[in-house]
């Protein structure tokens, strides 16, 4: 595990596609996922360094993928990635639990590369 890998979970392709290209161009090793299900079975194959994860998606959403990977990974780094504002108990549960950050949708990469390095 380097600390320039990092799983990238969203069903948005778009989104998903478009901030992918953006973070390989910063040289950063990128997998991919489109819901929580998925998220789980890629963080476990290569134990990424840290995990951007929507939190509205089809099949499992961010919350229930967190909650999962940590579960089995404690130290997991996760970070939420919302177009909305968040306030209620589950993204409480989940501070409490070792939530890593929240990144606002639009991010932009200094964004999430200050986060990066702020935790490091």
């Amino acid at each position: 595990m380097t600390n320039t890998q990092i799983l990238l979970v969203d069903d948005d392709t778009q989104f998903l596609e478009a901030t992918e290209y953006m973070l390989k161009y910063e040289n950063y090793d990128v997998v991919t996922a489109k819901n929580g299900e998925e998220a789980i079975r890629k963080y476990n194959e290569s134990h990424p360094y840290i995990v951007l994860m929507d939190l509205k998606m089809p099949i499992m959403n961010g919350y229930d993928a967190f909650f999962k990977i940590k579960k089995e990974h404690p130290d997991a780094k996760i970070v939420f990635t919302s177009a909305y504002a968040i306030n209620n108990e589950e993204f409480e549960n989940a501070q409490k639990s070792g939530l890593f950050g929240l990144l606002t949708k639009p991010f932009d990469l200094s964004e999430l590369k200050n986060l990066i390095s702020s935790k490091n």
